[in-house]
């Protein structure tokens, strides 16, 4: 009989026939193997709804016949339950699937983490008022897998946590660790992402040559990277909602530091949470590191772990006392130290924010320069580069047509900025409208031999290339 089905299988293509020997030691029926053969033609052709009643057979029936009935049988379970219309019984597919996922578990015990964070997610979809059972579920696919989960994994478990705070089965205090436990396993996610990224480049940039492995493995490596990504920014707009300064001082301030002065998670935690930029009431870009114990924390996770979060922190307190120059330092620290490209590009950016303040723009459009090195993108960084230009009006050339040609090198990065990163488009116009009243007067030009569409070098540590352009 089972050679009879790996002929018909072999012939027709419907499966693996590794699949079909998943119990070595036992022989199905004729009516497994059809109803098995039935429903995975239709699942290989995606017409999933019409897969479920062979696949119902064989999961009722045949349990242990192979690993695909689980690992297939969701996408066809949700699309019975989009088929139907009758509430009792969407709720009772609904629980099949849950079911489906315990029974895997049972039978083919190999990823019981991965599995568990499965039925987490569907339980969330499906049982919106089952919060707190699923939120258990995302706790125990955590214990059992630690940080090595999807990025739609952590997205779907901090939302878990909102809703926890939502239905107050939350304290702030509740939501706030689930906020940094999910953005610690996509930080640990990031950086894991990151070497490999760097390993396979580097092993690619030596040899000048790109495999077809090598160039499915860094694109696979680049998409899970930018799905972990745009994770880690949905929890940031989330968490800005609630972590509010005022909401924040119940937690973090003088009582609270000295229980936790010597717990580097802690101050880790705290130092991230009072960092992050909020909106404030008037609409203005606001954190709360003007708080009182931000000071101390800073100071003291430094001293307890001067890596990238420790100098970082150090950094922003140096910049809040205005001692730029030392918060440029502390920036640089934390990018050079910084695995994750988009935090690394931020440091070096604020690192090129504090050098202009610190009448440093040399510095300052080094530090840009590296910032997109990491992040091509980054329109921010690109006008901190052009500000960095027009601060060295004066400093390059000879007469003032010279001197004055820096303003047309930072209206090229503005226009760089927004071709890169819409976002920054009406900052950067600003900017543009008021460096047009700067560049070297049209007459003057003129009678030092300058015309509308010359080219001509700056001087100096500028170095660039620009075209004349009186607007």
């Amino acid at each position: 009989m089972r050679k009879q089905l790996l002929t018909l299988v072999l012939l027709l293509g419907f499966i693996s026939p590794l699949s079909i020997f998943a119990q070595e030691d036992k022989e199905w029926s004729e009516e497994c193997q059809n109803n098995y053969s039935i429903f995975y033609e239709f699942y290989r052709n995606k017409s999933y709804l019409d897969a479920f009643e062979a696949w119902k057979y064989t999961y009722d029936n045949c349990a242990e016949l192979t690993k695909n009935i689980y690992i297939f049988g969701p996408p066809i379970i949700k699309a019975k339950i989009n088929a139907t219309e009758d509430e009792a019984k969407k709720d009772e597919y609904a629980n099949l699937l849950l079911d489906m996922y315990d029974r895997r578990n049972e039978l083919f015990p190999d990823r019981v983490g991965f599995v568990v964070g499965l039925k987490a997610i569907d339980k969330f979809t499906y049982f919106p008022e089952q919060v707190s059972e699923t939120y258990k579920l995302f706790e125990k696919a955590m214990e059992l897998d630690g940080y090595d989960h999807s990025a739609a994994f952590f997205n779907y478990f901090f939302n878990a946590g909102i809703r926890m705070f939502s239905a107050k089965e939350f304290t702030l205090d509740d939501v706030f660790n689930s906020y940094s436990l999910v953005s610690e396993a996509i930080e640990y996610n990031n950086n894991k992402l990151n070497i490999e990224i760097a390993e396979i480049q580097a092993v690619i940039d030596s040899t000048d040559v790109m495999t077809a492995e090598q160039q499915q493995k860094l694109g696979r490596a680049e998409k899970e990277l930018e799905r972990y990504t745009v994770v880690d920014r949905n929890l940031d707009k989330q968490i800005v909602k609630i972590a509010t300064c005022s909401r924040l001082e119940s937690l973090y301030n003088d009582e609270t530091f000295a229980e936790h002065k010597d717990d580097t998670v802690w101050l880790r935690r705290a130092a991230k949470l009072l960092q992050k930029e909020r909106t404030n009431d008037e609409g203005e870009i606001e954190t709360c590191t003007e708080m009182p114990v931000f000071v101390k924390i800073s100071e003291r996770l430094y001293e307890m772990d001067p890596s990238s979060p420790g100098a970082r922190s150090m950094g922003l307190l140096a910049f809040q006392q205005k001692d730029f120059a030392k918060a440029s330092e502390y920036f640089v620290q934390a990018a050079e130290q910084e695995a994750d490209p988009i935090k690394a590009g931020r440091d070096y950016n604020l690192a090129a924010s504090a050098d202009l303040l610190a009448k440093q723009p040399r510095s300052a459009r080094d530090h840009a320069r590296k910032a997109l090195a990491l992040r091509p993108d980054y329109g921010d960084a690109y006008i901190n580069w052009a500000k960095a230009y027009a601060a060295a009006d004066g400093a390059c050339g000879d007469n003032v047509f010279e001197k004055k040609a820096v303003y047309w090198a930072a209206i090229d990065k503005l226009n760089r900025a927004i071709s890169v990163d819409s976002d920054v488009r009406e900052k950067a116009n600003k900017y543009i409208s008021s460096f047009k009243q700067q560049i070297p007067d049209k007459t003057v030009s003129f009678n030092l031999g300058w015309k509308d569409g010359d080219t001509y070098q700056i001087g100096c540590w500028v170095g660039e290339t620009v075209t004349v352009k009186f607007f």
